[in-house]
């Protein structure tokens, strides 16, 4: 029966991990998304190393000194270390590594844990689909590949993941191994409704839920909420075992599937329908009367063109202008042409007048005179290479007589770098607040330890500082536009 069943393959409990994604009903019609699944990282789930107190590492990663043990979890869900080494991502720099990061502090704290946290896969609904260790590094891009990998494997085409970087991941996966495979089952990489607001507004209109049709009320924030129970079992698999750390994953997902899930699917598809019902029916009233408030007679494809107008215009200012570019570098360098004009005029304007007293006051007179003769030719050659870029310029733009400061042309090009300036730093300082405002969440929920507060605390004081140079810097162009 096993075999008939066919309960003996590879990927049977994948295939049949949660009823309402994987069953199909005859005449059921097809959708975009054949699968819709959220994955992330969290690293409340670590276990530390163990290993001999006077053990130096000389900056090589940290042997394990667990007693050895023959057990092995076996599992369908938990991926193997060696099975995600597979997907590791070749060179000298993973494409999720943070290049900021000190590195010698980043492997001593990570050369505390062995497994420094878990990866998961879980469909809409919640059930967990795969699992795999995060060993002694953050969110590498061998583990969204990997889940990738095996979901398409069991799954073929039409598959829509939901992470928090889905825009940055999609280009990795092009790039990866797996892009023709991706490309030829269609899988889409999507940004959950949540994470996707600190997102650009370009990349919100490609990946972000709320604009990608198929999706109807799913946020893919699925993990956050999995983590969310998940991250009270810390304290068990803190100190355990590498086996029964596994096991005890294992066993809380697979009753959280089976307990949880399951037995509130009925639940949780009934409120959505009846969700979608009532938008459904208020936007049958609530859409024409604001339509005719705004003055919009045609037909609801209006908001569909509206969309590609602004995902057009968005892609035409990834760039600048070329010849916009050209008449703000050519401003900018007339003004630092003008500056070592000034700075060339003043050492010739500059005459020093000796009277040798004796051999002494003569080598110092020398010196000096030598150093003048330094700084001139300095300033001649700053003069002359500032010149030979404005001549470079005005040939590209055709100009036939060099701008001043009452020319229309100047003007026009100062309030161009003014405004690039101020946008800018409006971009800069936006970022900032924004991750200032999550720290600011994580700091304040419950369950966040006081280390972990205090570390969060620190990284605040840094964020404020920052945070307070950059409001300058804004202000200052602000001024200026």
């Amino acid at each position: 029966m096993s075999q008939v069943l066919q309960w003996d393959s590879e990927d049977w409990r994948l295939k049949h991990a949660c009823a309402a994604c994987t069953y199909k009903l005859t005449g059921e019609p097809e959708l975009r998304f054949k699968l819709l699944y959220a994955m992330d990282g969290n690293d409340s789930l670590k276990r530390v190393l163990w290993r001999l107190p006077d053990e130096i590492e000389d900056g090589h990663s940290p042997t394990s000194r667990d007693l050895p043990t023959g057990q092995v979890l076996t599992s369908g869900r938990y991926l193997s270390r060696e099975y995600v080494n597979k997907f590791a991502v070749t060179g000298n720099t993973d494409p999720f590594s943070n290049e900021n990061m000190d590195d010698a502090k980043t492997r001593k704290a990570w050369g505390v844990y062995d497994e420094t946290g878990i990866f998961i896969a879980v469909c809409r609904h919640g059930t967990c689909l795969l699992i795999a260790d995060m060993v002694q590094s953050g969110e590498c891009a061998k583990y969204p590949l990997v889940v990738v990998s095996k979901l398409m494997t069991a799954f073929g085409d039409g598959l829509g993941g939901g992470y928090d970087i889905g825009c940055r991941f999609q280009t990795t996966l092009t790039r990866s191994t797996l892009g023709p495979q991706a490309q030829v089952l269609n899988h889409t990489c999507l940004v959950g409704a949540f994470h996707g607001h600190a997102h650009r507004r370009l990349c919100q209109l490609l990946h972000l839920t709320l604009y990608v049709e198929g999706l109807g009320l799913e946020d893919l924030e699925t993990c956050e909420r999995t983590f969310s129970k998940s991250n009270a079992l810390a304290s068990t698999v803190r100190y355990a075992t590498a086996f029964h750390r596994q096991q005890a994953i294992n066993a809380y997902f697979e009753h959280n599937n089976h307990f949880e899930i399951y037995v509130n699917l009925t639940n949780f598809l009934f409120d959505n329908y009846k969700q979608a019902l009532t938008i459904i029916h208020d936007s049958k009233t609530i859409l024409p009367n604001l339509k005719r408030d705004l003055s919009i007679d045609d037909d609801d494809s209006i908001f569909y063109r509206w969309l590609e107008e602004e995902k057009e215009y968005l892609e035409g200012l990834s760039r600048e202008p070329p010849e916009e570019t050209l008449h703000m570098e050519y401003w900018q360098r007339l003004g630092k042409f003008e500056a070592s004009s000034q700075r060339l005029r003043e050492i010739l304007d500059t005459w020093s007048v000796f009277e040798p007293v004796d051999t002494t006051t003569y080598s110092d007179d020398t010196r000096v005179t030598r150093q003048n003769e330094t700084l001139r030719r300095h300033a001649q050659e700053n003069y002359d290479k500032d010149l030979l870029v404005v001549q470079e310029l005005e040939r590209k733009l055709n100009i036939s007589r060099r701008w001043v400061p009452e020319d229309k042309e100047w003007q026009n090009a100062g309030c161009l770098v003014a405004n690039r300036e101020y946008r800018r730093a409006l971009d800069n300082l936006e970022s900032l607040v924004v991750a200032r405002l999550f720290e600011l969440t994580k700091m304040n929920r419950a369950g966040t330890g006081y280390k972990l507060w205090k570390h969060i605390a620190k990284a605040l004081q840094s964020r404020s500082a920052a945070i307070k140079v950059t409001l300058e810097r804004y202000n200052k162009c602000a001024l200026a536009v």
